[in-house]
């Protein structure tokens, strides 16, 4: 793959800036359950948290910052070899943000020079949205095309809010991998169920959804729901691991050690003018305190994003009203070095989640 085939289309496309300047990314991840299937109670998953690869990163190849001054300051227990998350912060997203721990690390991030970044995917969004982008990508309708997150967005919340009647149907007609002489009893059942479960969305919400699914009839081959494995909705985690690797391709890529991802990687080398590019590695976090600080990033944006998508904007509202001093001081330092990170370049947030979510971020980090 040339790193510069989807490059340029996300860089105009997006307007991320500052691109091509020299960085140095250290990553870890949070609830990488490998894959993710269906099964006869649901999910192969008790709990599908989002799924977040996150950590820091500084401008050019060398920082000389004092990693050791800062893990003193955490007065760490001696029986401590490796900073995690857990060293760091424990519990549910809101009581994270008590920890004092927490509030030194990304304070000291910001005072010597350090950015973070993160990729968020929500799982059961990310699996089932292709039913409405596989209508809407053959009606090409302009206005489905112009209101495609929205639409994708209001049909989560639908599937999500009655997962395993939604599940179990999709179990039965082994999605991703609907037979051609079960597509017409597929989009029937779809357009029921949108019918059905549509009275918690805003008349407008609802009435664009139920006209996408109805067009559903009318399509020769819906081509993301079949051809597929039956039962599988996420198959591997690597693709999420490539896009950094080919935005910033001038910069250094540092992950902790994860031989699937790794073994995968060899498998899908990346070029540019068919000269291989090397612009990552894997180590042990044993070995790099910034990859155990970004065990510590990881963790923290894990927590963030699940409570994002668990919690109802009613109770979002009273959850920020009730914070204390110390949990807004926390956030405050969160805040604080997201929106720096956000000015050096935006391409280091990247998001798989429903606009819900997005909003709901916006309104407890940002006030918007």
């Amino acid at each position: 793959m040339d790193v510069n085939e989807h490059r340029d289309i996300l860089i105009t496309h997006n307007r991320l800036q500052n691109t091509d300047d020299v960085y140095t990314f250290y990553y870890d991840e949070t609830n990488n359950i490998r894959k993710l299937y269906l099964t006869d109670l649901g999910l192969n998953v008790e709990q599908d948290d989002n799924f977040v690869l996150a950590g820091i990163l500084h401008k050019g190849i060398q920082n000389d910052a004092d990693f050791s001054a800062l893990f003193d300051t955490l007065n760490l227990q001696k029986t401590v070899k490796e900073l995690k998350f857990k060293h760091i912060a424990k519990g549910p997203f809101l009581d994270i943000l008590k920890s004092k721990k927490l509030c030194t690390v990304l304070c000291w991030l910001s005072k010597n020079g350090f950015y973070i970044h993160y990729f968020n995917l929500n799982l059961l969004y990310w699996s089932v949205v292709d039913m409405v982008d596989s209508i809407i990508g053959e009606l090409n309708n302009p206005f489905y095309i112009m209101n495609h997150m929205q639409i994708k967005s209001d049909f989560y919340e639908l599937a999500n809010s009655n997962r395993s009647v939604f599940l179990r149907n999709l179990k039965d007609f082994n999605y991703p991998n609907v037979r051609g002489d079960r597509c017409d009893d597929f989009c029937l059942w779809l357009i029921a169920f949108v019918n059905n479960q549509g009275v918690i969305l805003p008349d407008l919400n609802k009435n664009i959804l139920n006209g996408l699914v109805k067009e559903s009839l009318s399509i020769d081959e819906l081509p993301f729901i079949s051809g597929f494995r039956e039962g599988e909705l996420i198959s591997e985690f690597m693709v999420f691991y490539l896009r950094n690797l080919y935005l910033y391709k001038n910069s250094k890529h540092v992950f902790d050690e994860e031989h699937q991802i790794e073994d995968n990687l060899k498998d899908f080398p990346l070029t540019e003018n068919s000269v291989p590019l090397n612009n990552y590695e894997f180590v042990r976090s044993h070995d790099y305190k910034a990859i155990q600080i970004s065990d510590v990033v990881a963790g923290l944006f894990g927590k963030y994003f699940t409570y994002l998508k668990n919690v109802s904007d009613e109770q979002l509202i009273m959850d920020k009203a009730e914070l204390t001093s110390q949990q807004l001081e926390t956030l405050g330092a969160l805040k604080k070095i997201i929106d720096v990170s956000d000015e050096l370049s935006r391409g280091f947030f990247n998001v798989v989640s429903s606009s819900g979510e997005q909003r709901k971020n916006n309104s407890f980090l940002h006030g918007v």
